[in-house]
């Protein structure tokens, strides 16, 4: 069942149907050619925008509206993949657990990302003075956890350091101040969260923090916009709008943090407790997930054929398959289709 949040997308008043874009008057001043108008559902991998800014962005500096885009951020209960092949949702991110799911071609035959647009986000946290440097540190150590949801990750992430399951313990011990404490009364060695943790727990800690290196798992994809192979074939031309918007709130949201700190707030004010937040936030998802920007979205097939092998090799799929099955990059080049340098100097000198 589909749950839209409280907050929803300022829309158009002319959105027909389930597909289509405006023009309209985005803040880079880009003239686009009207599209039909059209309504989507979208999820991001989960309703936090301080990890995804740029689909709260692209509201707020009216990119959507430019493509003529009616959009809903909506949470859904159960798997994102079967509200998107079922149609209610229209675009979804999904991470590091579709790789097993892709493994059923019947799902992954119908679902392909878009682009990709951040990292893989998970990492393990310890205290500044630890003697543990890498994640092959970790081997023999207890691992907190924010519950055993996290365990796939976990264990995914001690994989690719190259230690085996049942070499480390994982506790859960929840997340933020609950981690703290664990790790400050030495129930644990380590928690492992998303990098924004980091952050959160540099405020609440008299200790300094730091992050355990892991650098294979470093180059790691995370996840970026879903759509149906239908949507692909039949509504091409709404995925390339969608895609455009989403690409130009990329260029603000790491072109100038500043003012995407503020749009980010104004959209959803639950997204940061202030500014000075917000922008924190902003700056250090842009630092965690530049080469994505920087690449455009454009997937390297090398790097996930590897992240796929390795979960073969870790017994989390039968046996690897092909990269492709995953992504397409087709559309790359028509998303940023427009003029990005005028955008990148709009960005820059706003203020």
């Amino acid at each position: 069942m589909l749950h839209p949040r409280a907050l929803r997308l300022r829309a158009l008043a002319l959105a027909v149907g389930l597909f289509g874009a405006a023009c309209g008057g985005g803040q880079g001043g880009i003239e686009q050619r009207p599209g039909e108008p059209a309504q989507l559902a979208i999820a991001p991998t989960a309703p936090l925008p301080s990890y995804w800014p740029f689909y709260y962005l692209a509201e707020g500096l009216g990119f959507y509206e430019d493509e003529n885009l009616e959009v809903e951020v909506a949470t859904v209960r159960g798997a994102v993949q079967q509200a998107l092949i079922t149609g209610r949702l229209q675009v979804a991110g999904t991470g590091l657990d579709y790789i097993p799911q892709a493994a059923d071609e019947s799902i992954s035959d119908q679902l392909k990302y878009l682009m990709i647009t951040d990292n893989y986000p998970w990492v393990m946290i310890t205290f500044e003075d630890s003697p543990y440097q890498t994640a092959a540190d970790l081997r023999g150590r207890r691992i907190g956890v924010n519950d055993p949801h996290d365990t796939f990750d976990a264990e995914f992430l001690m994989g690719a350091a190259g230690v085996p399951q049942g070499e480390y313990e994982l506790i859960p011990v929840g997340e933020d101040r609950a981690a703290l404490v664990a790790m400050e009364r030495g129930d644990v060695d380590a928690f492992m969260g998303p990098y924004l943790a980091v952050n959160t727990l540099q405020e609440l800690s008299e200790r300094p923090i730091r992050v355990i290196r892991n650098e294979v798992a470093e180059n790691y994809y995370n996840t970026g916009p879903m759509v149906t192979v239908g949507s692909l074939e039949n509504d091409r031309d709404v995925v390339v709008r969608f895609g455009r918007a989403i690409a130009r709130a990329m260029i603000w949201q790491y072109e100038n943090p500043e003012v995407a700190a503020r749009t980010l707030l104004e959209v959803d004010p639950t997204s940061a407790a202030d500014f000075e937040e917000a922008l924190d936030f902003i700056e250090t998802t842009n630092e965690w997930n530049r080469s994505r920007y920087e690449a455009r979205g454009r997937v390297d097939p090398e790097i996930y054929q590897t992240m796929i092998d390795k979960h073969a090799e870790l017994g989390f799929i039968e046996e690897p398959y092909p990269a492709d099955r995953l992504f397409t990059n087709e559309l790359i080049d028509e998303i940023w289709d427009f003029d990005v340098e005028a955008e990148i100097e709009a960005a820059r000198n706003a203020s």
